[in-house]
């Protein structure tokens, strides 16, 4: 991605390296040999009552 532009990954669509089966709890990890910011958003909307969570990760420089 270029400086300052956003990717927009939708994990229910992802088909590389496999997709990721319904109701299976999962995590992310994501890397980078620049510094950037990472927002994981998810939308759980497997009720009636959907529930929201947005996190935000950034860069940690050793």
């Amino acid at each position: 991605m270029p400086a300052e532009r956003t990717l927009h990954q939708w994990l229910n669509e992802l088909e590389d390296p496999e997709p990721i089966p319904p109701d299976t709890d999962y995590a992310i990890v994501v890397r980078s040999d620049v510094p950037i910011v990472v927002q994981h958003t998810r939308l759980d909307s497997r009720q009636a009552e959907n529930a929201l969570l947005s996190t935000m990760a950034f860069p940690v420089i050793e």
